[in-house]
């Protein structure tokens, strides 16, 4: 069932995007803590995180590859998809975007720490993040927050939700509903106030690439810095900030450098990636070599 050739085939609507939310929500999390029960004092207990969040991804995988073979082997009419992957770089190439992609990212999170550093992080959440950020067990640390969560999140928020508004609504609210659906499934505002500005970039540059890799790679670079960061610095409290433990004037210089440098990088951005193929990448294709349909053929690929 799970062929990766098939996920093309679906592509959900906004309706339909709510569905797969509430699959993760209620049957992801209710599987997600039955295993957490079962493997807690095992020997795989040293990977429970990682263990727990593969749980969690599974009944809205299943859905969706369910969904995905459906669509796939229609009864009348020649299946139809969007590519998940279909890489256009513009002028820039792909080597020197990802570097870019990298510095956004980083200078993106200085950016949009004081959107949450005011708030007083309840005792209830504080344990959660020290448990997910676990510096005692940083395998399990890697694993789920530096390879899981940018594999699953991004197929899920930007491959299928993203992909699927984008064919129905177009770019500005399939962007804004998946930022704001992938802030939603972070369940805290600590985590879902920076989730949705880093998912409006993260749409953005999937629609003006629409490449699902360059998502996944920018993902991979916010969390794994903060894994390294707490695997390196275990001291640090995950309540702490950059605010805190500089001084003020170290702070405002790094915190405008940061607002200067993304805001260069979405200039440049703008200007090398503009290249009219952004619409054009997510249109419906055709399974069907009929003449007259203006469809491409399908391939193998996703």
């Amino acid at each position: 069932m799970f062929k990766s050739s098939n996920f093309k085939y679906y592509y959900p609507t906004l309706s339909e995007s709510w569905i797969l939310v509430l699959i993760f929500v209620l049957l992801g999390s209710l599987l997600g803590g039955a295993v957490t029960l079962i493997v807690r004092n095992t020997f795989l207990s040293a990977l429970l995180t990682s263990i727990s969040y593969i749980m969690t991804m599974v009944p809205p995988f299943w859905y969706i590859a369910a969904k995905a073979k459906k669509n796939a082997s229609p009864v009348l009419d020649a299946p139809k998809y969007v590519k998940l992957n279909k890489p256009h770089f513009g002028k820039i190439g792909a080597f020197p975007l990802f570097v870019l992609l990298a510095v956004a990212v980083w200078a993106l999170g200085i950016i949009t720490e004081p959107l949450v550093s005011w708030m007083e992080m309840p005792d209830m959440i504080k344990e959660a993040f020290e448990a997910a950020f676990d510096a005692s067990k940083p395998v399990d640390l890697i694993i789920s927050t530096a390879i899981l969560a940018p594999l699953c999140e991004e197929f899920l928020c930007r491959g299928n939700m993203m992909r699927g508004i984008l064919v129905q609504k177009g770019p500005l609210k399939a962007i804004l509903w998946s930022a704001f659906i992938f802030a939603l499934i972070h369940f805290n505002p600590w985590q879902a106030i920076p989730a949705f500005i880093l998912g409006c970039f993260f749409g953005w540059i999937y629609y003006k690439t629409h490449s699902l890799w360059a998502c996944v790679f920018m993902h991979f670079v916010n969390n794994a810095t903060s894994a390294a960061l707490t695997i390196a610095f275990p001291e640090i409290g995950v309540s702490d900030t950059f605010s805190s433990l500089m001084g003020k004037g170290a702070y405002a210089t790094l915190y405008f450098l940061s607002l200067a440098i993304f805001c260069a990088i979405i200039y440049v951005l703008y200007k090398k990636l503009d290249n009219n193929d952004e619409a054009a990448s997510f249109e419906v294709q055709c399974d069907s070599q009929e003449p007259g349909l203006g469809w491409e053929k399908a391939d193998d690929t996703i």
